[in-house]
């Protein structure tokens, strides 16, 4: 899609961005993991606590976004955590989604990071494609190593 263009995410976005979470985790079959709401993501995103890019129309309507984090590591400095990336249904396969990508892989660049993490579910086969396609490569199966998460209030 040619008129699209990438900026970073404002309040005025959050109430979009968050629809998109849900429908996101609602394809993920997570929905019950989702515990914040809009309030909260534009609270976070004023706060600095997150980075977002959207992507949007000539009419200024949300077709997806990038949200993601900077984060550190100790053998090669900082990099790019990208939490999810998500294209409406509607505008896939038109090369939003590339262009999300390409904006991110650039603020990598400018901001002098290592590299770009993520995760992807084992059963998503096209988000793995999409990602293979741009000379990703699955760090599990390159190393020996698993992820853990603790949850605060969970002990």
């Amino acid at each position: 899609m040619d008129d699209a263009t990438i900026v970073p995410a404002n309040v005025d976005d959050c109430e979009e961005i968050m629809e998109m979470i849900v429908c996101l985790s609602q394809y993920e079959k997570m929905e019950s993991s989702v515990k914040i709401d809009a309030c909260r993501l534009k609270a976070d995103l004023v706060r600095g606590k997150f980075c977002c890019l959207v992507c949007k129309n000539q009419a200024g309507a949300l077709l997806g976004f990038a949200l993601f984090v900077y984060t550190y590591d100790i053998q090669s400095g900082k990099k790019i955590y990208l939490e999810d990336l998500f294209v409406k249904e509607e505008y896939r396969k038109q090369g939003i989604g590339s262009k999300l990508w390409n904006a991110l892989a650039a603020k990598c660049k400018e901001n002098d990071c290592s590299y770009l993490e993520f995760s992807v579910l084992k059963w998503n086969k096209d988000a793995k494609e999409f990602y293979k396609r741009r000379g990703c490569k699955n760090y599990t199966e390159l190393n020996d190593k698993e992820i853990f998460r603790f949850t605060i209030g969970s002990s």
